[in-house]
């Protein structure tokens, strides 16, 4: 069974994407469906709800119009939004595209909605009531870690205590729980014109939580090209650039990215399509 046999009334709709979330298809009409991986009914009911509640400046964010239990899957239908992916109009790392994600990064940072969603394939919200960013975010590697062990241990070089002297860096953090994160600022995520100018940034959910914005700057460093074998120079150029106009520290950065690499390195494994998993990218940096 095909996953475009599971959207209500459009067995042959036409895939256009596929994610760590989900497969989106083009139903016509101003609106696409998604196919959820993992997030169950009541999760995605609350992402609508999310989303209705983001107030970013002068982009677009998606609008789930509905909700379906498609077992084994959930869809939901979107409002189709304008734009299309950054990487078909800047397939390279230049100052257009470096650019283009600064923006996006400003605007996610002027939003004022407190995100209380689960990330990953988690159940519970990211952050317990009156739990610290940085605690929740130590929390949440240890249990990555922990679960996915037996992949991460041997690509890993003595993970355990690389591991154990990164979340103590991470607990040494300043407290931030007014900030929202999107958790997955790509150039598939971010719709742009033809001048490469930012209309919408799409697919939160999947590591969207309240925390420090820097996170996303760090992890949007990485993710831009993140298979690239120029990953890390792309990494410090955007670092510079986001120290440069959001002031950043450059250092807290690179913790960001080391948890989130580890965080990311196992979302595929449950994955329909079969992709290959991250461990091999949070090997190589922490390596």
């Amino acid at each position: 069974m095909k996953l475009s046999d599971h959207l209500p009334g459009h067995p042959g709709a036409e895939r256009i994407a596929v994610g760590m979330q989900g497969a989106v298809f083009r139903l016509g009409g101003g609106k696409i469906a998604k196919v959820w991986f993992h997030a169950g009914t009541a999760e995605l009911r609350r992402l609508a709800e999310f989303y209705a509640s983001v107030d970013a400046p002068s982009i677009r964010t998606p609008e789930i119009l509905e909700v379906h239990d498609r077992a084994p899957y959930r869809v939901t239908v979107e409002a189709e939004l304008p734009g299309v992916p950054l990487y078909t109009v800047a397939p390279e790392f230049g100052a257009p595209a470096r650019d283009c994600v600064l923006d996006v990064l400003g605007e996610l940072g002027a939003v004022t909605t407190t995100p209380t969603l689960a990330v990953l394939d988690e159940v519970k919200p990211f952050r317990a009531p009156g739990q610290s960013w940085p605690e929740a975010l130590a929390e949440l590697t240890e249990r990555r870690v922990e679960r996915f062990h037996g992949k991460l241990g041997p690509a890993i070089k003595d993970l355990d205590e690389k591991v154990e002297r990164l979340l103590a860096r991470v607990r040494e953090l300043p407290d931030s729980t007014s900030g929202m994160i999107h958790g997955d600022v790509t150039a598939g995520n971010i719709l742009v014109d033809g001048d490469c100018r930012p209309t919408a940034i799409i697919d939160f959910g999947l590591m969207t939580m309240a925390g420090d914005p820097a996170y996303d700057a760090a992890s949007a460093g990485t993710m831009f090209a993140l298979w690239s074998p120029q990953v890390r120079e792309i990494e410090a150029a955007f670092d510079e650039a986001t120290t440069s106009r959001f002031g950043y520290d450059p250092e807290v950065l690179r913790i960001y990215r080391a948890v989130h690499l580890l965080l990311i390195a196992n979302a595929h494994d449950a994955d329909p399509y079969g992709r290959d998993d991250a461990v091999g990218l949070a090997a190589a940096l922490l390596n």
